[in-house]
């Protein structure tokens, strides 16, 4: 990790609170994890032209935060009490910052929820859905989730899928279902940050592998000779792909990528697990893995992203040997998903008001793409008009965390690699940016002008070459 340097630019009282208030916010802001270590005391009075007691002050102000402990003879290091929730969600109360940091996808544009209730209110026999049904739900919601995957590319039998509290519980009972516990599954070298916590819960183990680099040095899909080689040293078991648009680096495979990733799959017995939630924002349509290999991959779907997260409702499609085992882990879990809310979603599907939600948030990713990509020239931004969030290459020597640090102090909100990355792995030079969640045109413009100001003042400090004894 590059040094951290504290910025106390705006600082107006003592300047070891203002270190020490900077340490905070940028634990907060996840740009410091716990066991992090901090610079030695007198490298960090080098660079902030401060005396070393002011540093030792600092520290020791941190120390009884609880934010940080110090361990003789190895230094001062993030304390575990300073373990935050994740970025990623939501609160009641949150500071007025900018988000470009989660990926709501543009939540303001969703269908009316009263007017969906009034016409369930008006649906005869509502008041079956008032209790229990079975575990994988009723059949005309079974039906709903068969149009949904048919734009993810794949013909799905009614009778092989099941309705879950959303795509992160479809991921979770998936997972359940396919593998044993202490199994090793395969993953991109940078993706879904929950992933991690969920495979981990499960007892399973992640192994990141590396993508293809693209002619325009973008990241391309999971390489698949890389793939067979994680399969023979890591005894892996399985493969968490995102074919249509790979979070966080944007990419969508060509069908020639997911022909080579089935190849490797059938030659060494993987089981695969694809989820797309952002598939729907896509013009074209190409085969999903449950199409490409049935009879060994288990697909997750939602429209969470496209109308409707409070609702909570995904989709997964499993092969049949393991129907039961999808069926009993959701019984497990939660007994059932939302019959109701179900409801809600298959009356938006059947009356057109997921495909003009669409029409209305692909008009507005179109223009939020155009705008970060002009706004961050000549940076390199991975994604097009069809992905909602991009991923943004830095210059050489800013430190992706420090970048996200020095923004949250700004009021914006992003993610650096680290979130995307396996634990302990040193974070590479990027960021996601995500363009639907900052409902403002001027907000979210003005944010993209002080993420490349900041960029550029990062990438001019001078870097400290000479050790500080």
């Amino acid at each position: 990790m590059t040094m951290w340097v504290p910025n106390i630019e705006a600082a107006s009282g003592p300047i070891y609170l203002a270190i020490a208030d900077a340490l905070e916010q940028d634990i907060k802001a996840g740009a410091l994890a716990q066991g992090d270590r901090l610079p030695p005391q007198r490298e960090l009075a080098y660079q902030l032209g401060v005396t070393l007691g002011t540093i030792t002050r600092a520290y020791g102000e941190a120390e009884r935060r609880r934010l940080v402990k110090g361990e003789t003879g190895r230094g001062t290091y993030i304390a575990s009490e300073t373990q935050k929730v994740s970025p990623l969600v939501p609160k009641e109360d949150e500071p007025d910052s900018c988000d470009l940091a989660r990926n709501f996808a543009y939540p303001h544009l969703n269908p009316s929820l009263s007017e969906g209730l009034v016409r369930m209110a008006r649906t005869a026999g509502i008041d079956r859905l008032n209790g229990f049904v079975p575990s994988e739900g009723l059949k005309t919601h079974r039906e709903t989730g068969v149009l949904v995957f048919k734009d993810y590319g794949l013909e799905a039998d009614p009778a092989r899928v099941a309705v879950t509290c959303g795509a992160q519980h479809g991921i979770q009972v998936t997972c359940q279902a396919l593998f044993r516990t202490g199994d090793a599954v395969a993953v991109d070298r940078f993706t879904y940050p929950s992933i991690f916590s969920s495979l981990a819960s499960l007892g399973l183990k992640p192994v990141p592998v590396p993508a293809l680099i693209r002619e325009d040095g973008g990241f391309g899909a999971m390489d698949p000779e890389a793939l067979v080689r994680a399969a023979e040293t890591h005894n892996v078991r399985g493969v968490f792909l995102m074919p249509n648009m790979q979070n966080p680096t944007t990419h969508t495979m060509s069908l020639t990528e997911r022909e080579d990733l089935v190849r490797v799959a059938r030659q060494s017995d993987l089981k695969i697990v694809e989820d797309d939630p952002y598939t729907p924002f896509l013009a074209e349509t190409l085969p999903a893995f449950g199409a490409l290999a049935p009879e060994r991959t288990a697909s997750i779907a939602s429209i969470s992203k496209v109308c409707s997260p409070g609702s909570r409702i995904g989709f997964v499609h499993v092969p049949e040997a393991f129907g039961d085992s999808i069926r009993n882990k959701i019984g497990e879990s939660t007994w059932m998903a939302s019959p109701i809310t179900a409801e809600l979603i298959a009356g938006w599907v059947r009356e057109g008001h997921l495909f003009k939600t669409l029409r209305l948030k692909r008009k507005a990713n179109r223009q939020r793409f155009l705008f970060a990509r002009d706004q961050l020239a000549p940076h390199f931004l991975q994604g097009d008009v069809n992905k909602v969030f991009g991923w943004l290459r830095l210059p050489e020597g800013v430190d992706p965390d420090a970048l996200q640090a020095a923004l949250a102090h700004q009021g914006i909100a992003v993610l650096s690699s680290r979130y995307f990355q396996v634990k302990d792995h040193v974070p590479a030079p990027f960021l996601r940016l995500t363009f639907g969640s900052e409902e403002a045109d001027d907000r979210f413009l003005w944010a993209l002008k002080r993420i490349k100001s900041t960029i550029s003042q990062l990438a001019d400090l001078p870097q400290l070459t000479r050790p500080v004894g």
